[in-house]
């Protein structure tokens, strides 16, 4: 099936993660959204499999889990984020 993606992206003051907020239109008129985080970091601890069991270990016994935050250095950025967001929006 076909489908028409956009995407608005908010970057990290440092470059460092963005908020993604996208929305899928397929052929038969039906709108999906995402909204994401994603950190530009790579873990490379995690791309083995003893890796991948230590991770999964640490949640088992309760580690905390750490995610990336969005640092914006002025408000405005996050003022036309919203508003593409609400343009995003408005063709449903």
């Amino acid at each position: 099936m076909n489908k028409t993606e956009t995407a608005v992206i908010l970057k990290c003051h440092c470059g460092c993660a963005m908020l993604v907020a996208e929305r899928i239109e397929w052929e038969d008129g039906e709108v999906d959204y995402n909204i994401s985080v994603q950190d530009s970091r790579y873990d490379h601890n995690n791309a083995t499999f003893w890796g991948r069991l230590k991770g999964a270990a640490k949640l088992l016994f309760g580690k905390p889990v750490h995610y990336s935050d969005i640092y914006l250095d002025e408000p405005q950025k996050f003022k036309d984020f919203a508003k593409q967001i609400n343009e995003l929006c408005e063709n449903d």
